[in-house]
């Protein structure tokens, strides 16, 4: 799936608090000593306080203001407190899925910028806010909207950082979040733009224009993409795989897989290990 939202929370820390707290999840407590490594990716907001964070071996400390945002990437040595004089109320959740790992080789997200000093507040708390209230109400019934709800998380944390962001670079950045996640949906563009209550004609200009390629020819570059990922990670048939992505036939996924990569899947399926291992993404 695109993007599982698998937790959420929020946690008030008061000055000179533990923390963690013992109310912190067991098993995603840490000693601040240690440090933590994590098989997920996490997005935590501090709504206010501050407090400082180290997120990565060779990062040095970094403060963390109150209404920052920062990632927690899997496999990422970390650790991160409130400073005690001041304490601070943090909300996270916690992602698995092909639409963060996607961000992340797409340059969407990037492991060595992990701190958003600037994002947008507003988005930031009432996505949240729906979040916190679906995950007590019924966290299990509401498992497809909360992962959507994640997936709206990222699509505003994978838009410009600049105070000089538009309207125009956020729309752009949720079209290519939702195209992401659609990846393997052949339903007509026009939806989109449906949804995000634009017209189509206008859409696709624009889309163009800010990332120089069509919205179809990026979700196949996202279809192919995932192609690997399932050559790569799982035991899955090409044809298996060809109806995982919305392809007519296999005949249909290894022609496009063999225009876009040069090869045809079987044979990326079968390279040596180490090109495994250093093999590009897609969109690198």
């Amino acid at each position: 799936m695109g993007c599982t939202l698998q937790s959420a929370g929020y946690t008030l820390v008061g000055k000179n608090a533990q923390y963690p707290a013992q109310t912190h999840p067991k098993d995603h407590l840490f000693s601040h000593s240690k440090g933590r490594i994590l098989q997920a990716y996490q997005i935590v907001y501090i709504e206010n306080g501050r407090g400082r964070a180290e997120l990565g071996r060779q990062e040095g400390i970094q403060d963390i203001p109150a209404g920052s945002v920062f990632v927690l990437f899997p496999n990422v040595w970390h650790r991160y407190a409130p400073e005690l004089s001041a304490g601070w109320t943090e909300h996270w959740v916690e992602c698995k899925g092909t639409a963060f790992d996607m961000a992340v080789n797409s340059g969407m997200l990037d492991r060595r910028r992990p701190i958003f000093r600037t994002p947008d507040r507003a988005a930031i708390e009432s996505t949240f806010a729906e979040i916190h209230a679906l995950a007590t109400k019924d966290a299990v019934g509401n498992q497809p909207v909360l992962s959507m709800l994640g997936l709206k998380l990222l699509a505003i944390l994978a838009g410009p950082r600049t105070a000089n962001q538009t309207s125009t670079n956020r729309l752009v950045n949720t079209v290519r979040m939702m195209l992401l996640e659609r990846c393997a949906d052949n339903r007509p563009m026009e939806e989109i733009a449906e949804a995000v209550n634009v017209s189509y004609s206008n859409l696709r200009r624009t889309f163009r224009a800010i990332t120089g390629m069509s919205m179809k020819d990026y979700q196949t570059e996202m279809r192919i993409h995932k192609a690997k990922d399932l050559l790569d990670n799982t035991d899955l048939s090409i044809k298996g795989i060809a109806a995982q992505l919305g392809y007519s036939s296999a005949f249909h996924f290894s022609n496009q897989f063999r225009k876009i990569v040069g090869c045809p899947p079987s044979d990326w399926r079968a390279r040596p290990d180490a090109e495994i291992e250093n093999s590009p993404s897609t969109l690198g």
